[in-house]
């Protein structure tokens, strides 16, 4: 298999966003979003979760037990943050241009955000959040091929 080249796109606003996209990206895996801290009292007492789909099923089964904010932060949340991951860096990077290259490189980043919160004590390492942050990537890359379809049929039925 070939690397993954690090070539950057020649637009400059989009290398642009997709820094101001890492740099929040950053700031709500470390900081939370608003008032809404990844450290919330549900996880108080936990340093990590590596039981693959312990936090959804029980974010899921109990979603009564939890406020909605908290519930959907941490359900959703995560499919939403990295969802522009997914389309970013097809965009960015000149040789990202296949299905598994986005999922090498959002596994790569969701990991790399765990093992900080974990070291950091900023979060939590939950092997459900590199699930979720992995899902995102994959519903972004999704969307930008349903997109660039739709795009170039348009254009292929507006020629003739």
């Amino acid at each position: 298999m070939k690397p993954i080249s690090i070539k950057l796109n020649s637009n400059k606003y989009i290398n642009v966003i997709f820094l101001f996209y890492i740099f929040m990206l950053i700031k709500f895996s470390f900081w939370g979003i608003g008032t809404l801290s990844r450290m919330n009292a549900d996880y108080s007492n936990v340093l990590h979760n590596i039981t693959p789909f312990k936090s959804i099923t029980n974010y899921l089964l109990n979603f009564d037990h939890y406020n909605f904010s908290t519930w959907f932060y941490n359900t959703f949340g995560n499919v939403l943050l990295f969802l522009p991951l997914g389309i970013l860096i097809t965009l960015v990077f000149v040789d990202v241009k296949h299905f598994r290259h986005v999922i090498y490189l959002s596994l790569f980043v969701s990991l790399i955000i765990e093992i900080a919160q974990f070291f950091t004590t900023l979060g939590v390492l939950d092997v459900d959040d590199i699930i979720l942050n992995t899902l995102g990537s994959i519903l972004g890359f999704l969307i930008l091929v349903l997109i660039k379809n739709k795009k170039l049929k348009y254009i292929g039925a507006n020629i003739k």
